[in-house]
Formats: structure tokens, sequence, C-alpha cells
């Protein structure tokens, strides 16, 4: 990487239209070629003291650390279009943070980046699927067949370049797939699972023994091991009961087929586990929801969000209170990304979209990248997604439709929430990465840059 100097003061990134509410006592210059200016202020009493930086690479979008000094990137390279729908197909990348040079491996197709090895020698990803148009009679083929719900995946080679084939189950659309180690993955179908290697040879297998409806999500897998022929040890995951709010947390053993209940909350998605800890995610709905209606997917007014801190087996830790809400950025199974040694954990912070969702003007839509600190419960302000804009993007905006006072629905251009996105630790769990902006996002090509956040050891 660049420096990695650590400052002893909490410094915060100042951008064009930086940060100006906090309190300015100096500032100093942080040895980065992109000349990023880093502002002290005056901390909050909840703050931790020991220090970080930031440095920005711009028009790159980093998905996962290879090494101390190189990353992949994603690159916007087609479009591949559906009677219904449109997908982005990008590009991956080596990137050396140190010379900013790429080895671009541009004949891959992804639509949906899965994951790197252990090793960091291959790229799981899966392509686009073609979906017909919807209620057509080739789309009912397709679904019958089973085709409409699979996807191809793939494994690229980092080394040689060499694109091959994973044989994976069929109806996968929704699967996640997760890598264990060098050369195994753990296949989630959300009713059963299954350990593969690269060719789709299967090492082990189970049931969730749960309902046909209910689905199980992937919280941590570093406690499997790979002994070559055969793999031991347990997994960690969130499991629902199709129709009732909440999950549970549990743990599969993948040799004996043992399965040991942790942890339920009613008011829970997911759960993160690295290390010794895992963190859940928690709400309180505090009230009724807005204009009545059903249970799942309404709004509440008054909700407050955040964490349960535990070990292995289930003792809650902390249990903490978020300042704000928080949004899933990162992560498509956690609202928190914990660090490898289970020592931090970082979310996006969000004021509540309550008034974006009942059609308010929703003027304040800024965000935060936050860590807590698992030991003490202490929540660190890294940076404010305003403070990353660039000074010529405009805001984007999307069209809502409202109900007035009167109950007409009437159309309203409001303004979408800044995107964070590929919140990826280092394997030190001393820096991590983010994106702000995306590949994938059709409103907004460009704007894409990467930082590193570098802590004190």
């Amino acid at each position: 990487m660049l420096s990695k100097k650590v400052l002893s003061l909490i410094l915060a990134v100042g951008v064009i239209g930086g940060v100006s509410a906090v309190q300015l006592n100096h500032h100093v210059i942080a040895k980065s070629k992109q000349d990023i200016k880093v502002t002290a202020y005056k901390p909050s009493a909840k703050v931790n003291e020991n220090g970080y930086q930031i440095d920005k690479y711009e028009n790159i979008e980093s998905t996962a650390w290879l090494n101390e000094n190189e990353v992949l990137t994603l690159t916007r390279k087609s479009q591949f279009k559906n009677p219904d729908s449109t997908r982005i197909i990008r590009y991956c990348s080596i990137y050396n943070l140190n010379t900013k040079s790429s080895k671009d491996f541009k004949n891959v197709n992804i639509d949906e980046f899965l994951g790197v090895s252990s090793d960091k020698k291959y790229v799981l990803y899966a392509e686009a699927r073609n979906i017909p148009k919807v209620e057509s009679q080739e789309w009912k083929d397709a679904l019958a067949s089973g085709d409409l719900l699979h996807k191809n995946v793939k494994l690229l080679n980092l080394s040689t370049g060499q694109i091959t084939d994973v044989n994976t189950e069929k109806l996968n659309s929704d699967a996640q797939f997760i890598w264990i180690s060098k050369n195994k993955i753990l296949a989630n179908y959300f009713n059963h699972w299954a350990i593969i290697d690269t060719t789709g040879k299967v090492y082990a297998d189970g049931s969730y023994n749960a309902g046909e409806q209910d689905s199980a999500w992937i919280s941590g897998v570093d406690d499997i091991k790979d002994l070559g022929s055969s793999v031991e040890g347990k997994f960690y995951y969130t499991q629902d009961k199709n129709g009732k709010e909440g999950v549970k947390v549990c743990s599969m053993d993948v040799k004996t087929k043992e399965i040991k209940d942790i942890y339920a909350n009613k008011y829970s998605l997911h759960a993160d586990k690295k290390g010794k800890t895992i963190i859940m995610d928690n709400y309180n709905n505090n009230g009724k929801p807005v204009n009545g209606g059903a249970v799942n997917g309404m709004v509440y007014v008054n909700r407050t969000f955040g964490a349960f801190v535990m070990n292995e087996s289930g003792k809650v830790l902390q249990d903490v209170k978020l300042p704000k809400g928080r949004i899933s950025s990162g992560s498509p199974n956690s609202d928190y990304i914990l660090s490898p040694d289970g020592s931090k954990a970082a979310y996006v912070e969000s004021n509540n979209e309550i008034s974006r969702q009942v059609g308010s003007d929703n003027k304040d839509l800024d965000i935060s990248i936050k860590v807590i600190d698992i030991k003490t419960g202490d929540i660190k302000e890294i940076v404010k997604a305003a403070s990353l804009k660039d000074k010529n993007q405009g805001n984007n905006y999307i069209t809502i439709k409202i109900k007035d006072k009167d109950g007409k629905i009437k159309e309203k251009k409001i303004a979408r929430v800044p995107c964070i996105s590929n919140i990826c630790w280092d394997s030190t769990s001393t820096a991590l990465s983010f994106t702000y902006g995306s590949s994938s996002d059709p409103f907004n090509k460009d704007n894409i840059n990467t930082y590193i956040v570098t802590f004190d050891k």
C-alpha cells in the first residue's frame, strides 16, 4: 500500500465539500500521491483514541483483498439485455496499490462476483442468465426445465487466465457459494448444503432439517477444516421460519450433521461470525407501523437499531445501540462485516429511511461508515459519504409514486442515497477497503473510487 503511517489522532477525510459540521483544530497532509487532505477533528466522548489513515484510489472498484499491496477490482464491460431486464457485466483485474498498475482479465463476463479462494489464486463468479419475457411460453418452458432458475458458475485462474465451469446443482439462482479453503466451496441451497471442490465433486452434504419454505443464510465458515480428501468442523448460519419474524443462529457439524441452536431473536435477520465472535443485527419497532397493514415489510416510524455481540456459545457480551439506522452495504447477508479476528465490525449508518418511504422531502440522505469495537461496544465514525462526493458530481434521483393527503397517487422525484459498497477487511484485520459507487449501478456509471482505511495495529 501507500504510506501506513498511523496518526495518533482520530482522522477524517476532508475533500472539497467535505466535513464542515465538526470543530476543526488543525490539519496534516497524508502521504498519498492522491493529495488527500486529512483533517483532525474534536471527537465525541464515545470515540476511541487510536487513529487511522484513509487513502483514495480513483476510478477503481475494489471488491477483495489479494495481499497487502494488491486488490481485485471490477470494471464495467457491457450490458446483458433480457426482454424485461438488463444486467451489468464486469471484468476483473489485479490492481497494485503501490504502482497503480493492473493485470486485466477482460475475457470474463461477471454478473455476480462470488469471492476469491483462500490462497488468492482463483475467482468464483456467475455469468448472466438468459431470462425470456416474463409469462411468455419460452419463459414457462425455461421455468419447467429449471434453466430459468440456474446460473452458470465459473472459475477464473488468476495465474493463467483459464476459465472453467463449476458443476453445481440445478435451481441455484439464489444459492450462496462461499470459499472455505484454496479449492473447496460451501454451496448453500437454503434448505440443504454441500461442500464441493472446484470441479463440483461433493465432499460432504446435508439438510437443515427445516420446512420446505424455510431458508438458511451462511454466517461463518472459518471453523471448517479442509483435510484434502475429507472435511470436518462446523459452519454457522441463520435459520428463518416461513411466515414468522426473526431468525436463530445455529451451527452445523459437516461430519456428524449435528445442528446446535445458539441464539434466537424475533427482531433479527442475519449474523456474521469470525474467529470466536458472532454479531447479530437487532431492531426494535417501538410502536405501530405506518398506515397499518401486514407485519412483514411495514414501516415503523420509531424503529431503532442495534447489534448483539456474542461468543460461539450464544452468550451476549454486548448489546450495542446505534445512534441512527443502518443499511446493508458491502455484504448481501449481514448488516455488519466482522474483521477476520473478530475484534471490529464495520457497518454503514443511515438516517432512518422512514421519511422517504412515507413521502416526505427526505433532505438528509447522508450515510457514514462506522466501526464497532467488539470488546467495548464503542462506535467510531470513519467517514461521511458527503465528503467523498466529487465536486462535479450531480445528484442522482429516482421517481416514486406516493399518496397525497387526499389519497391521490402522485409521482415524486427524490434524491438517491449515496452508494457505499464492497466493504472488505484485509487478512490482518488492520485495514478495510470500501467503494464509493458501484459498477453494477445502472444509474451512476462514473465517480467510482476505492478508499483504504488503515488502523492502528
